[in-house]
């Protein structure tokens, strides 16, 4: 018997770290197999060599617990090992001219799965290593709690894509046939499949799901955008059209939180958050501001001068975006108290601007 059967079960790390080719590969994976690779992902270290075994509870892959039987488990091993994945690499020749290469690979070569039926032990493909360890950059991390709450590939995938753009001063838009293609939609076929199905030249795009744009934006964009509501990637979609034809897609990031002026006015100390919010309830608060206030007393347990401090130096949107880094971060950066560190990064953003 294989070494690999005996390593114990291990909690996996709170941030998920990939390089940003792998976010935007080609690929389609039901929830309970994405759920499997992004808690394999979690248990990567950045000072790992090499990807290594892990063993995976069967409950950390269902929404419900137990009922899992050998069987169902049997078909979760197979099912695992038919998941393909294609990372394309844009690089530009001598002559200038700007080649494509892809890289197309199985994720699991490998899954065991334990006749008690607890456990399915499995080791992400070697090859995908240049993508996820000694990353210097164009990487991006995300924290594992929210990745496995995820319910759908599309709510993943859109997930990622924001969160690899949320430092750049705008959004980027995103062609709608790239989108397609990174969600499984569609298949870029080579020259030799494309002969043998008989298509005509420049016809490689094979269609999988949803060809009309209507159902690509009611089960793709808007599911993904209700999934994401609740989280630190909340977003709107603007189409951008050429001619009557779709282009390209841009995500927008809009709040951490949604909270409402009543749910505000519910918390408690009321005197406090009224002295340095003043509002309404049900009136047209600045929900920006709102969950700024939030962050900072809920998370961070500031003081009400702390907070106050902080609204009249920084503005609403600095001190999310530098909780949402933070959350991002944290994994790679030495403290003692996230509220002292927090306190101190915020002190050193009002000196800045001084």
């Amino acid at each position: 018997m294989s070494e690999s059967s005996n390593i114990p079960v291990r909690q996996p790390n709170k941030i998920v770290t990939q390089h940003n080719n792998l976010i935007n590969s080609y690929f389609d994976i039901p929830t309970v197999q994405l759920r499997a690779f992004i808690y394999a992902l979690g248990h990567i270290h950045k000072d790992d060599k090499e990807l290594s075994h892990v063993k995976v509870p069967i409950d950390a892959l269902h929404a419900s617990k137990g009922g899992k039987n050998y069987k169902q488990v049997a078909k979760l091993a197979a099912d695992l090992q038919e998941i393909k994945l294609k990372i394309e690499q844009v690089s530009t020749g001598k002559n200038g001219k700007v080649q494509r290469m892809f890289d197309s690979m199985v994720i699991f070569p490998t899954v065991r799965y334990t006749e008690d039926s607890k456990y399915i032990i499995t080791k992400i493909n070697s090859d995908l290593a240049p993508y996820l360890l000694d990353l210097k950059g164009n990487y991006t991390q995300a924290e594992l709690e929210q990745l496995l709450n995820l319910k759908t590939i599309q709510a993943y995938r859109i997930y990622m894509f924001i969160k690899q753009g949320l430092y750049k001063e705008k959004p980027t838009p995103i062609s709608y046939q790239k989108l397609r293609l990174m969600l499984g939609l569609d298949i870029e076929l080579d020259d030799e499949e494309r002969k043998k199905q008989g298509r005509p030249e420049g016809d490689n795009i094979k269609v999988v799901k949803y060809p009309l744009f209507a159902e690509f934006r009611r089960r793709i964009l808007e599911t993904a955008k209700e999934e994401l509501k609740a989280t630190d990637m909340a977003f709107n979609y603007q189409i951008n059209k050429k001619g009557r034809n779709v282009d390209t897609i841009t995500f927008t990031l809009v709040k951490t939180i949604d909270i409402t002026p009543e749910k505000v006015a519910e918390r408690k100390p009321y005197v406090e958050q009224q002295s340095l919010f003043p509002f309404v309830p049900g009136a047209n608060t600045d929900k920006i501001t709102m969950n700024a206030i939030r962050i900072m007393k809920e998370k961070y347990k500031f003081s009400p001068d702390q907070v106050d401090k902080y609204l009249k130096h920084l503005t609403p949107l600095t001190i999310t975006k530098a909780n949402n880094w933070f959350s991002t971060n944290k994994g790679t950066l030495n403290f003692t108290s996230e509220s002292e560190w927090f306190a101190k990064h915020l002190d050193n953003k009002i000196q800045k601007n001084k």
